[in-house]
């Protein structure tokens, strides 16, 4: 122990005398080892740490699976039937996750409070009890039942003041009374957006087939998700084999973790992230490991007397890496706290931390510095600090005693060993940095072709907004038209409107998708033929012309399309390329809803009247979907019910000019129309094209700012090594030029040294990079991972930053005075 203090404060006093050697290395070292802090608390927030849920390791999803995908929404028969036939679950329960809107009157201004409708199992499912009151009995969750409902902790205090007694006591809701029976916890909220969970309510003897609903269960203890898996396979065959019709021979039921469905997309990106911070830190290390071999070369004397006054190999090799780790310690709690400092930045940038993103999810977890990630950082700092002090180290171990007790320490070069592992270590940052830069051009490349995608509509200059409208007076066609034209007339008439229109639901945002038939074509049963599917969104008049939406052929919406006129519907021409490939759809006539929801379809066949383009309804980075547009006092009544009481209500307004005051006047024209209805999500179009890539932009702008710390310290790293290689052969150098050598011929011999290094570093970054980049496949939209230009431009870049970083220490050579750099 004794050994281990002496070369600690051997160690300390080394670093203390060589400060410029130390300020640059704990520099180097904090913003690498940050970076990677940074990065890995957000790794372990959500993909390491458990989910805040008591034994949140026995929380599963079901999902709807089939061979190419899955989808996350399954149909209330599908639940009752997972209900009552597993042996898997100690618990299961669905709930709805798309935002539904309730508006909360009475005590205040109205307002628009998002919640969840869920089954009645659902707290057991997250093992969670209300801290006040109770949670749902069975015979709430039932139709007709009494109307209750349990307030989020956040809410109850944001609004009731944390009053106590709300218990039993009713409040108002869509306009109508519910019974508080129930305050959770403040640590509970899930889906992340509920403020409130009523009852949902189920029909036990419901054939509805919409697909709305999510089912979360607690699997029974020790029971493996492998297991449940292949339990539910036998389920599903059942259902299939029972519920004729309900269930296509590709479809089953899937399970995976609740993390794994809430933040699996994110895997990919994180790991990417935090395999480049890993590459910036190892080029860091890299420099640091070159600046202690030009240390090692200047300490050749020093090492060398000691070993003759008896110190061990061994002695000196574990004083000097007893050095390099307490650097290395000492980078760490710098980059610890610039982690802590980045962190929530970080965060509010990442379209991790972004409101709406986690929508449906959990809460976003709390992202910081916990023992998990100290414990992360102390790992990394020793490693580094083993990295780039082994090899000096190991160097200075194995001394020559007759040449550095001969020598001035001033003109050691640290002999041919010496200069091949500094030229060895320069090869390899020059190969992780260029595998760094090819990453973060592909991400770029990727995102400039997406601000370059035509999204199918005009989003300058339009304003959007969300209505949340009560079920109970609105959930009719007959009403919701009446509601809609009435404040599309108020809005059409406000100064600086050019065109305004309400819909169910706006491009890149969510909205349902519909089977339909085509008459003629469908021949009825189990027959595929003449039967299609396609996104599905109600509008009235005016929606295309706010939207920029151009027509292709046909008509659009009219005012004479109405609840009691001729059924008709446009569609878009991808919906005319998939299902009309070699006729022309106007005047055919399809059914929508038919034939897999026949409780959700048309009376009647409707009329195909317009063809617009294509809109990308999902995304920027997808391609445009099929996609059926209905007038929205013609959507089926039911599903109109589903619509209100699902879906806010969308409404667009494109302005003449500036939208300045448009809010404030819209706000007074649609409370004109219904005094009791909150307006929220006010945004303008641009800024929900802008979300959409949100993703995008994070992912680039990080590997891009990574990219750029890489070329910097590639080139410091070079810059350093010839710089050192200059200064120790100044000798050599001015004999060469006293001999006839010019200053160009100095000049090209130590670029070409440099340069030699960096042409083998890009041959093997190239190799390193086809491998790597392997990992961003699905991070980029419209861009190979081996695109040939990243490939011919990124080697480019850096082998010009690299050239300029040889040359600075290379004129300086070639300007030297032959007759001073001999007295040297």
């Amino acid at each position: 122990m004794s050994l281990v203090i002496q070369n600690l404060r051997y160690a300390v006093r080394v670093l203390l005398r060589s400060p410029g050697f130390t300020l640059v290395a704990l520099l180097t070292l904090a913003l690498a080892i940050g970076a990677n802090a940074a990065i890995f608390s957000v790794v372990n927030a959500l993909l390491l740490r458990p989910l805040p849920f008591p034994d949140s390791h026995e929380l599963v999803q079901v999902m709807r699976g089939y061979r190419d995908n899955e989808s996350i929404s399954i149909a209330i028969p599908k639940f009752l039937y997972v209900r009552e036939h597993n042996d898997v679950f100690d618990a299961v329960a669905t709930y709805d996750t798309l935002g539904s809107g309730f508006n909360l009157t009475g005590g205040g201004d109205p307002e628009r409070v998002v919640g969840s409708r869920v089954s009645k199992e659902f707290f057991s499912v997250f093992n969670v009890r209300p801290e006040i009151g109770r949670d749902f009995v069975a015979e709430e969750d039932r139709p007709n039942a009494q109307k209750v409902v349990v307030l989020s902790h956040a809410l109850w205090k944001r609004r009731f003041g944390g009053d106590r007694s709300l218990v039993n006591r009713t409040i108002h809701l869509n306009g109508e009374s519910y019974v508080v029976v129930g305050i959770m916890p403040a640590a509970f909220r899930y889906p992340a957006t509920a403020e409130l969970w009523t009852p949902l309510g189920i029909d036990p003897a419901s054939t509805e087939k919409a697909n709305y609903l999510e089912i979360t269960g607690r699997l029974k203890d020790g029971l493996s998700v492998e297991k449940a898996q292949a339990a539910l396979n036998v389920v599903a065959r059942q259902y299939r084999e029972r519920r004729l019709g309900d269930m296509s021979d590709e479809e089953t039921f899937r399970v995976k973790t609740l993390q794994e469905r809430l933040y699996g997309e994110l895997r990919p990106a994180l790991l990417v992230l935090l395999g480049t911070v890993g590459g910036v830190l190892l080029i860091a290390c890299v420099n640091i490991a070159n600046l202690q071999l030009a240390r090692s070369a200047a300490r050749r004397r020093e090492v060398a007397i000691r070993t003759a006054l008896g110190a061990s190999s061994s002695r000196i090799f574990a004083q000097l890496i007893t050095e390099s780790l307490v650097l290395s310690l000492a980078g760490g709690a710098v980059g610890l706290l610039l982690g802590y400092w980045i962190l929530k930045p970080l965060v509010a940038l990442s379209p991790v931390g972004q409101a709406g993103l986690m929508a449906a999810q959990a809460s976003l977890p709390e992202i910081g510095i916990d023992g998990t990630v100290l414990a992360f950082t102390l790992g990394i700092s020793l490693l580094a600090g083993m990295i780039f002090g082994l090899a000096p180290a190991v160097q200075a171990a194995r001394p020559n005693l007759n040449d550095p007790l001969k020598e001035d320490s001033a003109r050691s070069t640290g002999g041919p060993r010496g200069m091949i592992a500094r030229t060895a270590l320069v090869v390899a940052e020059v190969a992780v940095a260029l595998v760094v830069i090819i990453g973060a051009a592909l991400l770029v490349k990727s995102f400039n072709g997406l601000l370059e995608t035509d999204p199918g509509f005009r989003p300058e200059n339009v304003l959007t907004l969300k209505l949340s409208l009560p079920e109970a007076r609105y959930g009719t066609p007959v009403n919701m038209e009446l509601f809609s034209r009435q404040v599309t007339k108020r809005l059409n008439a406000l100064p600086g409107v050019k065109k305004a229109a309400v819909a169910s639901s706006l491009p890149l945002e969510m909205g349902p998708d519909l089977t339909f038939t085509i008459e003629g074509r469908y021949a009825g049963g189990d027959s595929e033929e003449g039967v299609g599917s396609a996104q599905y969104r109600a509008s009235t008049p005016g929606y295309f012309e706010a939207l920029g939406i151009p027509l292709s052929r046909g008509r659009l919406l009219t005012a004479n399309d109405t609840v009691n006129s001729e059924g008709v519907a446009i569609i878009n021409e991808e919906a005319a390329r998939q299902y009309w490939p070699n006729e022309d759809p106007i005047g055919q006539r399809i059914t929508i809803g038919m034939p897999y929801a026949p409780e959700l379809a048309d009376k009647a066949p409707r009329r195909i009247v317009g063809i617009v383009k294509d809109v990308r309804e999902v995304g920027l980075d997808e391609a445009a979907p099929a996609i059926v547009y209905l007038p929205i006092g013609q959507v089926n009544e039911r599903l109109m019910g589903m619509f209100v009481r699902l879906l806010p209500l969308s409404v667009v307004i494109q302005g003449e000019g500036t939208l300045a005051g448009i809010p404030q006047a819209a706000r007074k024209e649609i409370w004109a129309a219904d005094p009791q209805q909150p307006i929220t999500d006010i945004r303008t179009m641009e800024e929900i094209v802008d979300r959409s890539l949100g993703s995008y932009r994070f992912n680039m702008l990080l590997m891009g700012a990574l990219a750029f710390v890489a070329l910097v310290l590639a080139a410091v790293g070079i810059y350093g090594v010839l710089s050192y290689l200059v200064n120790q052969r100044t000798r050599e150098i001015g004999i060469r030029m006293a001999l006839g050598a010019t200053g160009m011929h100095v000049l090209r011999m130590v670029a070409r040294q440099g340069m030699t290094a960096v042409s083998v570093g890009v041959i093997a970054g190239l190799l390193g990079a086809f491998a790597a980049t392997r990992a961003l496949s699905s991070l980029l939209v419209g861009v190979s991972t081996t695109d040939p230009f990243t490939f011919v431009a990124a080697p480019l870049v850096l082998a010009t930053v690299a050239l300029l970083a040889s040359c600075i220490p290379a004129r300086k050579a070639s300007l030297l005075d032959p007759v001073l750099a001999l007295r040297k």
